[in-house]
């Protein structure tokens, strides 16, 4: 679609974004733009501190969300341990996954073991999972139901997100997604959402040492304080600075110290790119070419993680592979880069790819 701000992409069939996207020409300008900013010292912080607002204001763009609702962290995974540790958790409570969620969304709840925190997790058959699978599951001991929207395992999309929120509503729990695997590639709103996470150094463009995190309005009110900073607050030398303080209205509490300004840099121009272009129009120009993948997949035999019906696409496609490991390093030697491991071959598709890059996967995997 758009190799000439790819060059990575122009000398390989690079499909795979779900690792580690590639960034636009444009980020390195932005890194060279914080770079002469942070070399003014302290009177480069102006710019500093409107980058980030720009960039949220971007990224809520992409979300149809407020800019006040979103707040750059460091990385995903700290943004579910802050949600975790917000949480008045009682011994019984119940956390609700499926086996397709990364590590990530594992772990946090996990470690709650030791509160008396119980994980169910929901099993699938073929990568697929029906609304029914979670309502059965949802009870009045569920605090939490935290989902992907794309599954970084198998591809799968989420296509009942709304209904899954309301009937998590209606039980009193959260509503919690992560939307690494969707966010950039594949149209994301928060209508029904309490709470995202997403990184940056994959689908939207960016660079390392970001994540992406909605907090809705409401819940702001419900949870306890899980950090607390100079960046957090809204105001820091007064009187009574020594016995109170006053948490920022917006998600902004969630951030207690400077954020990562070369990382913002970076993610403004991949989220503007992805702006200029539309995420819904991206999604459809690339509908065709995941479609023809999974296609030839199918038709050298291979067995599909992703399930097919249209409904649950996006930009990743897997399948099996009982030597992964040496199926991905064989495609790296014939210029196709993909990701290969757990039992399984992963390709993804973005904005830097056509049917010359799939064609060259298929014909190399056919050799």
């Amino acid at each position: 679609m758009m190799k000439e701000l790819f060059p990575t992409a122009q000398r390989c069939a690079y499909l795979d974004t779900a690792a580690e996207g590639l960034p636009p020409a444009t980020v390195e300008a932005a890194l060279q733009e914080y770079w002469r900013e942070k070399s003014r010292g302290t009177p480069g912080r102006r710019r500093h501190y409107e980058m980030q607002a720009e960039t949220e204001k971007a990224v809520a763009e992409l979300l149809g969300a407020a800019a006040e609702d979103v707040v750059l962290l460091s990385n995903a995974s700290d943004a579910l341990n802050l949600l975790a540790c917000s949480i008045d958790w009682r011994e019984g409570d119940e956390v609700l996954v499926s086996d397709l969620e990364f590590p990530s969304n594992v772990l946090v709840w996990l470690r709650l073991r030791s509160q008396g925190v119980r994980l169910n997790v929901i099993p699938t058959t073929n990568g697929e999972m029906t609304l029914a699978d979670w309502t059965s599951r949802i009870t009045e001991r569920t605090r939490i139901v935290s989902v992907s929207q794309v599954s970084y395992k198998s591809g799968t999309q989420i296509p009942f997100l709304e209904a899954l929120a309301a009937e998590a509503h209606r039980a009193g729990a959260l509503f919690c997604v992560d939307a690494t695997q969707a966010m950039g590639r594949v149209p994301v709103n928060v209508r029904s959402v309490d709470y995202l996470v997403a990184s940056t150094y994959k689908w939207l463009l960016g660079t390392h040492g970001l994540g992406v995190v909605y907090m809705a309005p409401a819940l702001r009110e419900r949870l306890a304080e899980p950090t607390a900073g100079w960046y957090s607050v809204e105001k820091l030398f007064y009187p009574e600075r020594f016995s109170t303080y006053t948490p920022k209205a917006t998600a902004g509490r969630l951030q207690a110290g400077m954020p990562n300004f070369p990382a913002i840099y970076a993610l403004h121009a991949g989220v503007s790119h992805l702006l200029f272009n539309g995420v819904g129009n991206i999604d459809n120009a690339l509908k065709p070419l995941v479609a023809r993948l999974r296609a030839g997949l199918v038709a050298q035999g291979r067995t599909l993680l992703t399930p097919a019906g249209p409904e649950f696409a996006s930009g990743i496609v897997s399948f099996v592979d009982e030597a992964p490991e040496a199926t991905m390093a064989r495609l790296a030697e014939k210029g196709v880069i993909v990701w290969g491991g757990d039992g399984r071959v992963r390709v993804s598709l973005h904005v830097y790819n056509d049917d010359g890059d799939v064609a060259r996967c298929l014909e190399a995997l056919g050799e």
